[in-house]
């Protein structure tokens, strides 16, 4: 239900190699690189009436996260920033900052005007209900 990324292998095996070389009491503050993006971890399930998406968004304003659907396709969009209130020295950074998108190929239709998301806890939890005419129905068997 989502995008093939051949780099996603690649980003996660070099992510694991710089902690090992990274694993120092103290640390100078690391700098993200510009091409360096966040995937936020989604879960989905179904049964006959929708399906359901929890996305873990922990740190991200429900403000700065949008959601599109646009034919047979879901988009999530947003961005987590990082908190400018403090003015305190990073020993350590290792929390990825920065937007995010993730797109999701449905493969059955929605009802679209039906989608309802709520935020809690850092969750995203979005219902895509399922058109009636799809929901499964009992055949009665009649006697003659």
């Amino acid at each position: 239900m989502n995008r093939f990324d051949p780099f996603a292998d690649l980003t996660l095996l070099q992510d694991r190699i710089n902690r090992l070389f990274d694993d120092s009491l103290v640390q100078r503050e690391r700098q993200p690189s510009p091409n360096e993006a966040w995937v936020p971890v989604v879960d989905i399930t179904e049964d006959e009436n929708e399906i359901i998406l929890w996305v873990d968004l922990p740190g991200v304003s429900q403000k700065e996260v949008d959601i599109t659907i646009n034919g047979d396709q879901l988009t999530l969009k947003g961005e987590k920033k990082l908190d400018q209130s403090n003015q305190r020295k990073y020993l350590r950074r290792e929390r990825v900052i920065g937007p995010f998108s993730r797109t999701f190929q449905l493969n059955l239709p929605v009802e679209t005007e039906k989608i309802s998301a709520s935020y809690r806890d850092g969750v995203l939890e979005i219902h895509l209900p399922k058109p009636m005419e799809l929901k499964p129905r009992k055949v009665s068997i009649q006697t003659e």
